[in-house]
């Protein structure tokens, strides 16, 4: 008689197991399995916070459908943080095979680059995924804190020199125009090479310091400075370019420093204005080669 009840409650179980399976395999996960909470997100000195058309901070960090992994790894970025872990929920079945299909997408990735400061902006990102859910973000920066120190003195002291309550933002971002192409060359020998992302003429320091640049060095440089003044900027890139936009008055203009710095063939140096703070229209106007951005993603601009 008790083996039979024994029997009895073993197929019980057995059956409740099997009818409530989703629920315990969910309770083991989050309670047993992966005890972690959502982790609160420092954000360092640099975070800009700010929301734009393409991507939005997200107050959520947990993964609950797949518009959320865009956002979040915004999020993540624009902290500056080094490693931060993501969850998925457990009812978003799909979400590691999502996150990895969006974390391939390399291109959709440097896009959203441009919009944090160039500071927090990754020169490298890896990703870990659990199979209960669980994605860790590993990020390189492209500035160290010695040269992040560096470029901070310059400009600061840029703008302690020069910078006044008087001026209004498009004097104060000529002056520094200016400056950059008077102080700077167009690094030649770097900008074929097919480790010009890795050079310093690709950052603020190598422009600052060197007087070196190419396109991502100019703009860099600029997008700090904007930071420093609060005046709302966005770096916009293709894959053979990349220069600031910039929000004067409620307009989104475009400032292309790079281009206002000509080569010349004899090797003097000239000051231009013909990028500086215009619209798109205009812009693609002039050059529709290295400017044909995607007007999908950089939604101001249009």
């Amino acid at each position: 008689m008790k083996r039979i009840i024994s029997y009895l409650i073993m197929i019980l179980v057995i059956a409740l197991v099997f009818i409530y399976r989703e629920d315990i395999t969910n309770y083991v996960t989050n309670n047993i399995i992966k005890q972690e909470k959502v982790e609160d997100l420092k954000y360092n000195d640099y975070a800009k916070k700010k929301d734009y058309k393409f991507v939005a901070i997200s107050s959520d960090l947990k993964i609950h459908k797949k518009d959320d992994i865009k956002s979040i790894f915004y999020t993540v970025l624009d902290s500056g943080t080094d490693e931060y872990n993501i969850y998925c929920d457990t009812k978003y079945k799909t979400c590691t095979k999502d996150v990895e299909e969006f974390f391939n997408d390399k291109d959709t990735l440097s896009e959203i680059n441009n919009f944090v400061h160039p500071y927090n902006s990754f020169k490298n990102i890896k990703i870990s995924v659990t199979n209960y859910g669980k994605i860790t973000l590993t990020i390189t920066h492209i500035y160290n804190n010695d040269e992040i120190s560096i470029v901070n003195d310059e400009i600061d002291k840029f703008i302690k020199e020069n910078i006044n309550d008087t001026m209004n933002n498009n004097e104060k971002i000529k002056l520094f125009h200016d400056f950059i192409v008077n102080n700077t060359k167009f690094d030649t020998e770097i900008e074929n090479s097919s480790d010009r992302l890795n050079s310093t003429s690709y950052t603020a320091y190598g422009l600052l310091i060197n007087h070196k640049a190419i396109c991502g060095g100019y703009t860099d440089t600029m997008a700090i400075y904007l930071d420093k003044l609060n005046i709302p900027n966005i770096r916009v890139s293709t894959t053979e370019h990349v220069w600031n936009l910039v929000n004067i008055d409620n307009s989104w203009l475009n400032l292309d420093v790079t281009w206002d710095d000509p080569v010349t063939s004899n090797g003097t140096d000239m000051l231009m204005y013909d990028y500086y703070l215009i619209d798109t229209n205009t812009l693609l106007s002039k050059d529709t080669t290295q400017h044909n951005f995607n007007k999908d993603i950089y939604l101001e601009a249009n």
